[in-house]
């Protein structure tokens, strides 16, 4: 399996594309569709990572690792409901794995799980952000990167890698009403910082709303 997480990332992904590639990598083992799947997901699961093991290079082999089993079992793609989902629970039972090779203690292990999201940087790669200008893109990640580092994961996991509440409770261990409570706070900043940035389409929403 080829493994060239040195070429550009890939920033856009939609459901039609994924399925493409799922398809390809599983019926023709093809190794371009991989590379381009790789490059999607690896700077998130990277990052994510991170926040448990706290060590960069232990990070990208834990990732690495998931990858390289998710080649040897690509037939089995097409089963998995959300790629994204099972990616992210991957790696971080890989991590907690690590931690216990470690000799980390129960304790110290929940405490790495209860803080889920320390030193986790946000970048915008949504379709819609090609509407927005590299300056206002710049701003609203800035904006989103001095919200919790929790808030800042739970944001990316729902809005870029599309999983559903309750997928981001069981991976955070918390409960859907937090993570609805922090999705809550992070569109708020953001649409604050929106409305700053565009001052006309906030007048004109505070017009309709009178």
């Amino acid at each position: 399996m080829p493994f060239r997480k040195q070429l550009p990332s890939v920033f856009f992904m939609n459901s039609n594309r994924l399925q493409y590639l799922v398809d390809c990598i599983a019926n023709d083992s093809d190794e371009r569709a991989f590379d381009e799947l790789l490059r999607f997901y690896f700077p998130g699961l990277l990052s994510f990572a991170n926040t448990i093991v706290k060590d960069k290079w232990v990070s990208e082999e834990i990732v690495e690792d998931v990858f390289v089993k998710l080649w040897k079992t690509r037939n089995m793609l097409p089963a998995i409901k959300n790629l994204s989902n099972y990616l992210y629970i991957a790696v971080k039972y890989a991590g907690i794995n690590y931690l216990q090779s470690r000799d980390f203690t129960m304790i110290q292990r929940k405490e790495v799980l209860d803080n889920l999201g320390d030193d986790y940087f946000f970048s915008l790669k949504t379709p819609e952000t090609r509407l927005i200008s590299a300056e206002n893109l710049a701003a609203i990640a800035a904006v989103i990167n001095t919200l919790p580092a929790q808030c800042r994961l739970i944001f990316r996991l729902v809005k870029e890698e599309g999983l559903k509440y309750n997928e981001v409770a069981q991976l955070l261990n918390l409960s859907p009403r937090t993570v609805g409570t922090q999705m809550t706070r992070a569109v708020s900043r953001i649409a604050e910082t929106l409305a700053e940035l565009f001052p006309e389409v906030a007048s004109r929403r505070g017009k309709k709303a009178e």
